[in-house]
């Protein structure tokens, strides 16, 4: 083809892929924006078209290179470059870059632009990293610039229920289904705003949505999830538990399977590449003035409890669950997947660990924002406890621990936002086999780590708060003040599923919580009893 061929075609190209974008149509824009950016990389606009429908298609990867190239031919200040500008945010935000995200972010907040679209994504990834008194502005300008938009709406009453503004976020979470009543998100996010009453419930529209024959099999199942929470909140049981298996059954045929095999040789390398006798002078690893505290354990053990209780410390910072050492983790084992594998675990043995834990401090730096210990709070690091250790000897690791029962159940409860690492949870033979390996996993990082592992556990926490939290605070080296007594009145963002729970005094109204569902759940504690694992549960 001849150059003006090429460039004709080029043309042709970016004019189609604008035409896609404009329309609503990320995904038929990429593949045409991609090509006339490959073919004449004067196009700085083919570039950003490129970048901004990766992201909006959920490429993140792929997003970065064509942002960064549209920007650096952008007017500093102008509408393109801030749209531009808040998509690379976005983009680093999800990949786990949150301080670079930050630093993309920063600059937009002293002349915030005047488009609301805009302004949400940079409020989204402001609360998203535990900065809500920056994000709720964002949101709050782009529903009253937007009031037609669910979407938006829908974000704003996410966001105020993160921070525990329960009656403004059912407010805002209505006024988006006025809009959209089969919105699956704000309908997912409004049956966990609160415990539900058969006075007060959205079970009937919940049900006649997740029925309606036009709903996507994967948005019944979210919606199957929300609706067993409404029908266990009013007593329904049986009824619950029927709607939660059939959501559980959707949510694994939509994931990747869960490995019994993968599960075992992963647990097997750890123990086999960090073996007790590495971590008899892990002094040689990264120092700083910023001591971070990681809490870890099974998701719904209790670690956003813990993590409330230390970040109403005045010394102390909760950065949420932060990807940061997951995405470092992967970097060190030269991880190709979202999740680490048994061979790369096994290849990291030359890995100088004490560097990571420096580029670790350097990472969250911002987003402790100033403080002397930040709380990673972050379940899933439970499994690289001793990388964790050999790279930041100085940080707190935090092992909380609940009955198993009441622990595993809750997990099958739950639709995680990741369900790369959460897979085991949609089965009760999946739960088990996955427990078990946790256990042996925590074992042997007990006998690593020895007094260095501060170990909690759930329901003794509740059973004598003051005492636990004080040794707890002690543990960390932080003193006694008595606000650590009422996590409950800590300000800051919750994201998990505990972020109602969490925002009511403490209280051991669900321990035992499983029971409702003993025969049901038979087969899990049976199997638990066998491998004898059902202590404290």
């Amino acid at each position: 083809m001849t150059t003006i061929g090429a460039n004709q075609q080029a043309l042709a190209d970016l004019i189609e892929a604008r035409r896609r974008l404009q329309a609503g149509d990320p995904r038929g824009a990429l593949e045409p924006a991609r090509r006339a950016a490959l073919a004449d990389p004067s196009m700085s606009e083919a570039f950003g078209i490129w970048g901004v429908a990766a992201v909006e298609t959920g490429a993140y990867d792929e997003a970065i290179d064509p942002l960064r190239a549209a920007l650096k031919s952008a007017q500093p200040g102008a509408g393109p470059s801030a749209v531009l500008a808040s998509q690379l945010a976005l983009a680093l935000h999800n990949l786990g870059r949150w301080r670079e995200s930050l630093e993309r972010l920063t600059p937009l907040e002293r002349e915030p632009p005047a488009d609301p679209l805009v302004r949400n994504r940079m409020g989204v990834a402001m609360v998203a990293m535990n900065f809500a008194d920056r994000g709720l502005p964002h949101l709050e300008f782009a529903a009253r610039a937007r009031p037609d938009s669910a979407e938006l709406l829908c974000d704003l009453g996410w966001a105020l229920l993160s921070v525990g503004d329960f009656e403004a976020a059912e407010r805002r979470l209505g006024e988006a289904l006025a809009i959209d009543q089969a919105m699956v998100r704000a309908n997912v996010v409004l049956a966990g705003a609160r415990r539900w009453t058969r006075d007060a419930n959205h079970v009937d529209r919940l049900a006649a949505l997740r029925a309606d024959p036009a709903m996507a099999a994967d948005d019944a199942g979210r919606l199957g999830f929300a609706l067993a929470k409404e029908l266990d909140d009013v007593g329904r049981y049986e009824e619950a538990w029927s709607v939660l298996a059939e959501a559980n059954d959707a949510a694994r045929a939509a994931s990747r399977p869960w490995s019994a095999t993968r599960d075992y040789e992963l647990v097997k390398a750890l123990i086999r590449r960090f073996p007790k006798s590495a971590f008899a002078d892990p002094s040689g690893g990264a120092d700083g003035d910023l001591t971070p505290i990681f809490v870890v354990g099974l998701p719904r053990s209790g670690t956003t409890l813990v993590e409330r209780i230390l970040a109403a410390h005045s010394q102390a910072r909760a950065m949420g669950e932060l990807p940061v050492i997951p995405t470092l983790a992967r970097f060190a084992t030269r991880a190709r997947g979202p999740t680490l594998t048994a061979k790369e675990v096994v290849a990291s043995a030359d890995f100088p660990w004490p560097a990571l834990g420096a580029r670790y401090l350097a990472e969250i730096a911002p987003l402790a924002d100033g403080a002397r210990f930040a709380i990673d709070k972050l379940p899933a690091n439970s499994l690289v406890i001793g990388p964790i250790r050999l790279a930041l000897p100085r940080a707190r690791i935090i092992l909380v621990s609940r009955g198993p029962m009441d622990s595993l159940f809750s997990a099958y409860r739950m639709r995680f936002s990741s369900e790369t690492s959460y897979g085991w949870s949609f089965r009760l033979d999946d739960l088990a086999g996955h427990y078990r390996y946790h256990q042996r996993l925590m074992n042997h990082w007990r006998s690593c780590l020895g007094e260095g592992l501060i170990e909690v556990s759930y329901e003794g926490l509740l059973a004598d708060p003051e005492a636990r939290i004080r040794d707890l605070l002690a543990a960390c080296g932080l003193g006694f003040e008595p606000v650590c007594l009422s996590p409950h009145l800590t300000a800051g963002v919750v994201l998990t599923g505990s972020r109602t729970a969490v925002r009511a005094p403490m209280n051991a109204a669900s321990v035992g919580a499983w029971r409702r569902y003993a025969s049901q759940l038979e087969p899990l504690r049976a199997r638990l009893d066998r491998w004898g694992l059902l202590t404290g549960g």
